[in-house]
């Protein structure tokens, strides 16, 4: 940001610290640190992050992107050369949800907070959407000083705003701040699509996934309105959807195209939330000739083979399915509002476009019984040339419509400690009866993966990528 006076307060840890230039202006100095290092099956470009930045830059500041999977000079050695005015960390996830040798993630991010307080007295400011799920707790443990949940564009230009002036900061939207001993959460307000800035990635970083997973990823909305049991995107990104245009997209997929990605991921909690949004875009893009491949996440309802069609002549490639459930009262129990016969029509329609697509299920949430576990692998048997990733429970957050039915159930209390991962199961059957079934199942398909990849398929993946192929890879699983 740009200021046009002598003199500027900066506020650090309750001191106030006034700074005299000789020049009429100054650009306040952020580092963005990505702490995720998660890497399977392929790691994720830190698209968030990297949104933030983009939005700082163009308001007119100085920003560092110090991404954790990427960099390989020392963290404190960034931050003694950079010398931020302020250091913004993004936790991504709580965990891996694998309710099995389960990843646990906040540990990490917590020492990297401690490692960065030690070295520099600039502001902390905690983000991502893994800490939006816990932001209260989050913040208390980690000793940082702001937080910001939720959407961070607007709200952490605010905090810089505030933090340049010494103005009050207690009265913006989605800050997560301390007060009088306690940690207090202010309501987040959504952030129009139009403000999302276009992005600027960092060359290096886009050298990077390119090379390990030969693709970067776009977002086309921003809200998710359905209901699912367990998600949390609504809670993160809220319920109202907000579309971006067709015309930025395209702009930006030719960006990472020219940056040299072979393949993007449209990273939407849904893409087809809207039919008008996937033809506007997908018209958009045949008009423009994009060329490059790419894949989404679809819920299998109101999906013809009119939009099936479109979505491939726009270089459709992949399809990662929201499904859950294969049983129709499984389905309902989980929120979902779409039937089997809305997956199969929905698969035979990728078939016949020559999509490649897969479902995810997840195995023994509400309602599930042992009745309905082998019903879905009955009804898998409808379904042509896919491949189905079956994970076992439900990863329990606050807020969720699954949060109330497990305390209703007993499953868990109002006041059980749900930062460390906490899953839900079936009461109807037990977690050794889900494996049993699932495995033995598995041994007769090809095509179906439980829970984490094998050592075996991540190898596979590995040399395919050394081979040049882009896309999740997915496909190539069941041959």
């Amino acid at each position: 940001m740009i200021f046009t006076i002598f003199y500027i307060a900066f506020w650090n840890n309750g001191d106030i610290t006034y700074v005299s230039f000789s020049n009429r202006f100054f650009v306040q100095k952020i580092i963005l640190i990505s702490v995720n290092r998660c890497s399977l099956p392929y790691p994720v470009y830190p698209l968030g992050v990297t949104q933030l930045a983009s939005a700082l830059q163009k308001q007119g500041y100085e920003t560092l992107i110090y991404d954790m999977q990427v960099e390989t000079g020392e963290l404190e050695a960034s931050i003694r050369s950079f010398s931020p005015d302020c250091i913004g960390l993004s936790l991504r996830n709580i965990d891996d949800i694998q309710i099995h040798n389960t990843s646990y993630y906040v540990p990490l991010f917590t020492d990297t907070v401690e490692r960065v307080r030690r070295i520099c007295k600039a502001p902390v400011v905690l983000g991502g959407s893994g800490f939006s799920l816990f932001p209260a707790r989050i913040l208390a443990l980690s000793g940082a000083d702001f937080g910001v949940w939720g959407e961070g564009e607007a709200a952490f230009l605010a905090l810089l705003s505030a933090l340049a002036t010494h103005g009050a900061h207690e009265h913006i939207p989605g800050l997560v701040y301390r007060k009088n001993g306690a940690v207090c959460v202010n309501p987040k307000t959504p952030c129009p699509a139009a403000t999302i800035a276009t992005l600027k990635r960092p060359q290096h970083l886009v050298d990077f996934y390119i090379q390990q997973s030969a693709m970067l990823n776009i977002q086309t909305q921003r809200g998710c309105p359905y209901t699912c049991c367990y998600c949390t995107y609504p809670l993160i990104e809220g319920s109202n959807t907000r579309y971006r245009g067709a015309e930025e997209i395209c702009d930006e997929i030719a960006e990472a195209q020219a940056l040299g990605a072979p393949y993007v991921y449209i990273v939407d909690s849904v893409f087809n939330t809207s039919q008008k949004h996937v033809v506007t875009l997908c018209e958009e893009m045949i008009r423009r000739k994009c060329t490059i491949k790419w894949g989404c996440f679809l819920r299998p309802r109101d999906i013809d083979q009119a939009l099936m069609d479109l979505m491939a002549r726009a270089g459709l490639s992949h399809i990662e399915f929201g499904t859950d459930s294969l049983c129709d009262p499984v389905l309902e129990a989980y929120g979902k509002a779409f039937t089997f016969d809305d997956i199969v029509k929905a698969s035979n329609c990728a078939h016949r476009s020559g999509v490649n697509y897969a479902h995810f299920l997840i195995t023994g949430g509400p309602a599930e019984t042992e009745e309905t576990i082998k019903k879905g692998f009955e009804n898998s048997w409808h379904i042509k040339q896919a491949v189905f990733f079956s994970y076992i429970g439900m990863r329990i957050y606050p807020d969720t419509p699954l949060y109330y039915h497990a305390i209703r159930e007993g499953a868990i209390s109002a006041d059980t400690d749900l930062l460390p991962p906490c899953f839900y199961v079936t009461p109807h059957v037990s977690e050794e009866k889900i494996f049993d079934l699932s495995n033995k199942f598995n041994s007769t398909r090809r095509n179906w993966v439980i829970g984490e990849y094998t050592p075996e398929k991540v190898k596979a993946m590995q040399m395919l990528r050394r081979m040049g192929v882009a896309g999740p890879l997915w496909e190539f699983l069941s041959k």
